[in-house]
């Protein structure tokens, strides 16, 4: 099941329940848990997500985050959850804002178990931005949205990837307000290139108009014959844990891979089978290790609805079954 599949299935609980989440507790329960889940983090492991986790610590009482996600015992991704009935406002945005600069993360999410509002520090470094850079709305979800979501799972984390995104999505932001609004050092920057006159607000305002229908015209055009991006291929993350140390990979799934078993297992950033990918993971505790662990064993997964683990044998089990039951 891919990362928007299982959000979808957040999402329609949402719709059904909404107006029950009145309270934080049923919002964490309903919405914020699940989602945390989808994301390959284990609720049950304190070592990966820890709740009410104090970010001002005092002899009596502090503060403390909803949630922190956490690496190698360091929150890498805080959340701080309202209740359903509450639109997110200034006040929660300070209280995350507090939360971040106290506990020196790079990312924090504001929720309100319907729109997950995520925050980074792009103008200045362990500050939270005012806005965020990203928003999931589970009643509107958004494929090309989720896929940046990637990079927060507990198998694909990649804060780069992340902050790459992060900046491009703001850049965009920024060019679409200059674009329906021009802003006076754009429009002279541009106007240079067409005349030598000082520029007076008449002026300013002269080449404003032929500047936001040109950028407007121009976007209309990449639009048309940019080609929609090809739908990303299922996948699913998995892990290991050999001596001590564990390992992340990607599943990727197609209905046709129970024939095929071929490189279907992203380890490192490159395509391989599922024994390969396993015997290299060995490898890197025990560069002697001359046995090749069982894959099907070896790797496992975090079912998103019940957060049971298996092994990779079963994703395999349950495409062969829907195949069957298609008839192929």
């Amino acid at each position: 099941m891919s990362l928007y599949d299982r959000l979808a299935k957040i999402s329609q609980d949402v719709k059904i329940q909404r107006e029950q989440m009145k309270y934080e507790a049923a919002t964490n329960l309903v919405s914020v848990q699940p989602f945390i889940r989808a994301l390959g983090y284990n609720l049950n492991d304190l070592s990966e997500v820890y709740p009410e986790y104090v970010a001002d610590p005092r002899e009596f009482g502090g503060e403390a985050v909803d949630y922190a996600i956490l690496r190698h015992g360091v929150p890498i991704l805080v959340i701080e959850a309202k209740a359903a009935v509450h639109s997110l406002n200034e006040q929660h945005w300070r209280q995350l804002y507090n939360y971040f600069g106290a506990l020196d993360v790079q990312f924090g999410v504001l929720t309100n178990g319907i729109e997950y509002r995520f925050y980074t520090d792009l103008k200045k470094s362990n500050v939270m931005d005012k806005e965020p850079f990203l928003v999931i709305d589970l009643l509107n979800l958004d494929a090309r949205l989720v896929t940046e979501l990637e990079g927060f799972s507990q198998a694909g984390f990649d804060p780069e990837r992340v902050v790459s995104g992060a900046k491009k999505r703001v850049v965009a932001r920024l060019l679409k307000q200059e674009m329906n609004n021009p802003s006076d050092e754009i429009v002279r920057h541009f106007a240079k290139q067409l005349t030598t006159r000082r520029f007076t607000s008449d002026e300013l305002r002269y080449y404003a108009e032929p500047l936001r229908d040109a950028w407007q015209e121009l976007a209309k055009q990449n639009h048309e014959v940019k080609p929609p991006p090809p739908p990303p291929p299922d996948s699913i993350p998995v892990f290991a844990d050999y001596q001590g140390r564990r390992f992340t990979a990607t599943l990727m799934i197609d209905d046709k891979m129970w024939l095929q078993r071929g490189d279907n297992m992203l380890f490192d950033g490159k395509p391989m089978n599922h024994s390969v990918a396993a015997f290299e993971a060995v490898k890197k505790v025990d560069p002697l290790q001359k046995k090749w662990p069982t894959g099907w064993i070896f790797w496992r997964f975090v079912d998103s609805d019940t957060g049971e683990e298996h092994p990779i044998k079963k994703v395999f089990e349950d495409v062969w079954t829907r195949n069957s039951s298609n008839g192929y």
